[in-house]
């Protein structure tokens, strides 16, 4: 148990350029939880004791207004941090985490990190690039879902698993279903796009590869130019 989550630590954006004797002590007070697909991790304001790192599996993080009406946060997969914001001073789970399919996570206790952090200055460095990271996440959810349409929400969403064009063509990471619920769209919505931007010449695709063409059309397009 304790190997996989090493490897996912290795293979983690945000800690995987810790070195090997920091990434041990991470994987040694680490403990692996398995969930079954649509159980619930935690529920919003549930009493918040530590974080999360993905090892295998997909977690869906999300809200629900008083209207009660779903929205999506963000879905993780391997190797990405969740709930972290428990190490900024919050006790209380701001939202709802579901697995949305068969997941295997390691969760860092609070108090055991903090220790950690102690004895490897480095971690605390880490914590920061990923409250900062998250910090900007939201900033450009916000100016999506406020400011931008959802063929533009969708277009942004596309670059970026493409970096930028430079992945083509791309294997999407999520089901169909799943981007619609991050980009806030209705599935059918999300298919409608999709076929308009295959009209448009935008783009080809076969299942879940998607293939971007006229990289100069998009680049116009993301920057607001007709």
């Amino acid at each position: 148990m304790k190997e996989e989550v090493l490897s996912a630590l290795r293979e983690s954006l945000y800690f995987g350029g810790l070195s090997e004797d920091v990434l041990k002590t991470l994987a040694e007070i680490a403990s692996v939880r398995t969930y079954s697909k649509g159980s619930h991790l935690f529920f919003e304001n549930d009493p918040a004791y530590g974080f999360f790192l993905v090892v295998e599996g997909l977690v869906r993080i999300y809200k629900i207004s008083s209207k009660g009406k779903e929205q999506t946060v963000n879905i993780w997969g391997r190797g990405e941090v969740f709930a972290e914001v428990v190490l900024a001073g919050m006790d209380r789970f701001p939202a709802y985490a579901q697995a949305i399919s068969p997941l295997k996570v390691a969760f860092f206790e609070k108090k055991a990190f903090l220790s950690a952090i102690k004895l490897n200055p480095d971690l605390a460095l880490k914590i920061i690039g990923i409250l900062a990271g998250r910090i900007k996440e939201l900033l450009t959810k916000f100016e999506q879902f406020t400011l931008k349409e959802a063929s533009e929400r969708l277009l942004f969403y596309l670059w970026k698993v493409s970096d930028k064009g430079r992945v083509n063509p791309i294997t999407l990471p999520l089901s169909k279903s799943h981007i619609a619920h991050l980009l806030g769209v209705a599935p059918e919505t999300l298919s409608r796009l999709l076929h308009r931007f295959k009209e448009e010449g935008l783009l080809e695709l076969s299942g879940k590869r998607v293939w971007l063409k006229n990289l100069a059309i998009w680049e116009k397009r993301l920057n607001g130019e007709p």
